[in-house]
C-alpha cells in the first residue's frame, strides 16, 4: 500500500499489481508465488495462513534505484522494520475508491496462475472466484482490470462478470496472441516491448479488432520512446516518471515515498541508467504459429496512457 499511494502522489494513471491465494484463501498483492525475493519470510505463499503472510517484512529487500527487487546484502535497505505488510487486495480497492468520485485511477490486478509454480490451477478458477467478488463489492468495476498470462483464468472472470475488462499478457511472439484476444473476448493485449512484431502495424490491427495495445515494460527514454511511437495505448513501466517527462507531465522531484525518505534513502533516477538492450529485429506480420499450454492459434493478418509496472523496487516503489 505504500507503494500504491506514492504512484498516486508520483503520477501514475494506474495501478499495476498482482494477487496470490494464502493457504486460508485470503487474496493478497504479491507478484512471486514464494515468499523469499521480496521479504524475511521463505517459502509459497499458498503455504502459508494470511496471518504468517502478514507477518513478514514486505520491504525486507527492497532498495532504492532498483528496477525490481533482487536481494542484495551489500545494498541499502531503508526500509526494513518499519511495517510494510503484504496487503490483501481489498486494502487496494478500498484505499482507490476513498480517493472519491472525481478520481479517475484506474487498477489493473493480475490473476498469477503460472504452469510449474505452486499455485497454478489449470481451470483458472480458484482466484478468480475470490477476485470477481471483491471487484463487485469495492464499486470500481468499471475501473478495474484483470490481467493474466494464462487464458482460462480471463476466461472465468468473464463468465462471472462479463463486465470486467480483461488483459491478455503474452511472451515472445505477440500476434497469436491478438489473434486469441480477437476470438476469447480480451479487451487488451499486453506484449513483451521486446517483441519481434510489435510493430506499428500489429498496433493497428489490433486497434482494427477493437483491442487496446499496452506492452510491458519498457524503462530507458529510449525503449519508452520506441514503444510509444508505434502507437500503443499505454506502456507498462517500472520508471513512470521517465514517461512523465517525455510527455510533457509533472510530477514530483522526490519520487520515493516519504517513509523511505525520512530512513535515509538517496535520490532516484527519473530513467532506468540501463542502456536499451539489443532486441531482435522485428518479425514480419502476421507471424504463424504459437503454441500455449492446451492450445493453439494462427496469427492475423494484417493518445497514450501511462501506467506503472508491478515492481516492488522501482523508484515509485510499484507493488509486487
Amino acid at each position: 500500500m505504500l507503494a500504491e499511494r506514492n504512484a498516486v502522489r508520483v503520477g501514475a494513471d494506474q495501478l499495476e499489481t498482482d494477487t496470490q491465494l494464502t493457504s486460508d484463501g485470503a487474496l493478497v498483492l504479491m507478484h512471486d508465488a514464494t515468499l523469499d525475493r521480496t521479504t524475511d519470510c521463505t517459502g509459497n505463499v499458498i503455504d502459508h495462513t494470511l496471518a504468517q503472510v502478514r507477518a513478514c517484512d514486505a520491504a525486507y529487500w527492497w532498495s532504492p534505484g532498483q528496477a525490481t527487487t533482487v536481494p542484495d546484502p551489500a545494498r541499502a535497505h531503508p526500509l526494513r522494520g518499519h511495517g510494510v505488510q503484504v496487503p490483501l487486495a481489498s486494502e487496494l480497492f478500498a484505499d482507490v475508491a476513498s480517493l472519491g468520485a472525481a478520481d479517475t485511477h484506474t487498477i489493473s490486478i493480475e490473476i498469477k496462475d503460472i504452469p510449474g509454480e505452486a499455485n497454478f490451477d489449470p481451470t483458472g478458477t480458484l482466484t478468480a472466484a475470490k477476485l470477481v467478488p471483491a471487484i463487485q463489492a469495492s464499486g470500481l468495476t468499471a475501473r478495474t482490470i484483470v490481467q493474466s498470462f494464462y487464458p482460462p483464468a480471463l476466461t472465468v472472470v468473464r463468465q462471472l462478470d462479463p463486465t470486467i475488462a480483461t488483459q491478455l499478457l503474452t511472451i515472445g511472439a505477440a500476434s497469436p496472441y491478438l489473434a486469441y484476444g480477437a476470438v476469447g473476448g480480451e479487451t487488451i493485449v499486453s506484449p513483451s516491448s521486446s517483441s519481434p512484431d510489435l510493430t506499428s502495424s500489429f498496433v493497428s490491427t489490433a486497434h482494427a479488432l477493437g483491442k487496446q495495445v499496452i506492452p510491458y515494460t519498457p524503462d530507458t527514454a529510449a525503449e519508452l520512446t520506441t514503444t510509444g511511437q508505434k502507437g500503443v495505448d499505454g506502456e507498462i513501466t517500472n520508471y513512470p516518471a521517465c514517461l512523465l517527462e517525455l510527455e510533457g507531465r509533472p510530477h514530483p522531484a522526490q519520487l520515493l515515498p516519504t517513509l523511505a525518505v525520512d530512513a535515509g534513502a538517496d535520490r532516484v533516477a527519473v530513467c532506468a541508467a540501463e542502456p536499451a538492450p539489443v532486441g531482435l529485429p522485428e518479425a514480419p506480420w502476421p507471424v504463424l504459429l504459437l503454441a500455449l499450454p492446451g492450445l493453439a492459434f494462427a496469427g492475423v493478418a494484417a493518445g497514450r496512457r501511462r501506467h506503472e509496472r508491478d515492481t516492488p523496487g522501482s523508484p515509485v516503489g510499484a507493488a509486487g
